[in-house]
């Protein structure tokens, strides 16, 4: 059987599909999980309303360790559904339980909110053991969204690396560009190619951008900002926009990008900037 749509997993009728076939296993240890579908269908009076195909999915992502009834049954079919995909509504919960609430409030979220309800997340005020599942839930989204990040981050500098192969094959340059953020981290900069020059070779340091963000903008740290304020004239940022279905690159120089980087004023120091692309 091949993989479900998120909607089917993320809902009751799957949820309580796997409640029977959780308490039935522990009555059949020996029997699989999938074999014990037509029995519950035989006893259970209510195995009509529960989907099957889907509830065996979601006992693949459901640790086997937890409950079965109550609460926090329905709390682990929640998380571990949300882990397997992580629908764009979902992503709220990271700006706080009471936004993401009212967000669930709106009528399209009607069957979900029903979700949230039997698990008892919805309580006000909410319990210390509430507080503690949301928090969980929170870094799981960040970590997944982190890893998100991380991904676009390579394939941009991957498009940048195969840009450059080609640009230096284009102009006669035999020696190829390095991807420095691979092979040193801490160089400052993530993809080392060449320009020639009077005397020969120079180096060209490339700072990779990706953004989906519109309008088109990148986020710029101070210690990258230092680095290309270093090298002047050799840096070079890199952005490419990914919200298209060819990425665009856009290429821009540190004194381009000069005019929108913040300064320092008396005590105060500046981390991290946004970059506007358009510029």
């Amino acid at each position: 059987m091949g993989s479900l749509p998120f909607a089917r997993l993320f809902a009751m009728p799957a949820f309580e599909g796997l409640r029977l076939i959780r308490l039935y296993s522990v009555q059949h240890p020996m029997i699989a999980p999938d074999a014990l579908v037509p029995i519950i269908t035989k006893v259970e009076p209510n195995a009509f309303s529960c989907d099957f195909p889907a509830a065996l999915q979601l006992h693949d992502a459901v640790p086997t360790s937890a409950p079965y009834q109550g609460v926090e049954f329905y709390r682990e079919c929640l998380s571990s559904a949300l882990l397997l995909e992580l629908p764009e509504w979902a992503k709220l919960v990271t700006l706080g339980r009471g936004r993401f609430v009212k967000r669930l409030k709106a009528p399209e979220f009607r069957d979900i909110r029903s979700l949230f309800r039997q698990a008892r997340l919805l309580d006000e005020p909410p319990e210390m053991t509430d507080i503690e599942w949301w928090d969980r839930l929170q870094a799981s989204v960040r970590s997944d969204q982190d890893a998100d990040k991380m991904r676009r981050a390579r394939q941009a500098e991957q498009l940048s690396l195969e840009y450059e192969i080609r640009l230096l094959q284009k102009i006669g340059i035999t020696k190829q560009p390095v991807w420095m953020s691979i092979e040193d981290n801490t160089a400052g900069y993530d993809v080392l190619s060449y320009r020639v020059g009077e005397l020969g070779l120079l180096n060209r340091l490339i700072e990779v951008k990706s953004t989906i963000a519109s309008p088109l903008r990148f986020f710029l740290t101070r210690n990258e900002w230092d680095q290309a304020d270093q090298f002047g004239d050799a840096f070079v940022f890199h952005i490419w926009n990914l919200q298209v279905e060819t990425p665009v690159l856009f290429e821009r120089t540190v004194e381009q990008v000069r005019p929108h980087v913040p300064v320092d004023n008396e005590k105060g120091q500046w981390k991290t900037a946004m970059i506007p692309v358009n510029i």
